[in-house]
Parts: C-alpha cells; sequence; structure tokens
C-alpha cells in the first residue's frame, strides 16, 4: 500500500512540474497621452480710473443714474434732465508679458456696491459694468475698459466720492 500511495504521489508531483501552465486572459493595456501648457504670468496696469465726472444735480431731482460706458471715449452721461453731466471717463487697463494669441478672464474681486463719500458716512449707489474676455495680441499684449453706473437721489450729499475695485486678469 505503501508503494501504491508513493507512486500515485510521484505521477501526481510530475505532472505538476512538467504540466503546461494554464492559460491567463492576457492584461488589457491603453496609452494615454500626458499633456501641460505653461505660460508666463501677464501683467496687468491701470492706465487711468473710472470717473464719474461731475454730475449737477437739479433741485427737482428725486432719483436718476450716471453712466460711463466702457468704450474707449465715452463720457459721462445722466439718465434724467433732473441732472447735468459733465466730463467723465472709463478705467483704462494695459495687459503685457502675456502669451500671444492666449485669452485672459478679467473679473472683479468682491466689487463694492456703494461709492462712498469723503465724509465716510454718505454713499451713492454703484455698480460696475461686466468685463469680457481678453485676446491676447501677437506681442502678447491686450487692452480693455471698465464702466459703471452710480444712482444719485435727492439726499445725496454735496462732494467727492470713490470706491477701491481690485481687478484680477487670469489666464482662460
Amino acid at each position: 500500500m505503501k508503494t501504491l500511495f508513493r507512486a500515485a504521489l510521484a505521477a501526481t508531483v510530475a505532472t505538476g512540474l512538467f504540466a503546461a501552465p494554464a492559460l491567463a486572459a492576457p492584461a488589457a493595456t491603453e496609452t494615454f497621452t500626458a499633456r501641460a501648457v505653461i505660460v508666463k504670468p501677464v501683467t496687468m496696469a491701470n492706465d487711468t480710473d473710472l470717473d464719474f465726472g461731475t454730475t449737477t444735480m437739479n433741485p427737482s431731482l428725486t432719483s436718476a443714474t450716471v453712466t460711463v460706458s466702457d468704450a474707449t471715449g465715452s463720457v459721462a452721461v445722466c439718465s434724467s434732465t433732473q441732472l447735468t453731466c459733465s466730463g467723465g471717463a472709463p478705467a483704462a487697463f494695459t495687459l503685457t508679458g502675456g502669451v500671444a494669441g492666449q485669452t485672459i478672464t478679467v473679473s472683479y474681486d468682491t466689487p463694492p456696491s456703494v461709492l462712498t463719500h469723503t465724509d465716510l458716512v454718505s454713499t451713492v449707489d454703484f455698480s460696475l459694468d461686466a468685463v469680457e474676455d481678453v485676446l491676447l495680441d501677437s506681442s502678447g499684449e491686450g487692452r480693455f475698459n471698465v464702466g459703471g453706473t452710480i444712482t444719485v437721489v435727492a439726499a445725496t450729499v454735496d462732494g467727492a466720492y470713490s470706491a477701491e475695485v481690485d481687478v484680477v486678469a487670469n489666464y482662460l
């Protein structure tokens, strides 16, 4: 019995050692491409500030707006004969040092909703025009303007008003 068991064991071991391995399914492979776009930082300069000019209120004023368009050469425009507007100009910006043909997206970093009087108490409502994307030219430069609107009411205090506005420029 021992001899039979040894023979069976030897046959099993020999078969296991010399048998062809079972064929495994081929591994799935796929190729992908790694890409990167590297761009130079763009520099932005404020050439002129947004100027609503001088607005004169008529005695009958209830409420009217003063708007400066973002178009180059724009001046302040009053929405009513209750105001007289003179002067004004959009804010102008220049982008330099960028990559030719790249698009820059321009936005505001939490713009203020009022202009504040020099007394730091009185305000006028304020809104900015949306800013469009800027396509950099063959020199990696671009320009854009910013316009806006203020609302003047009968209780508006005489004097100078202002607000700081942060503009952000990033590659699209």
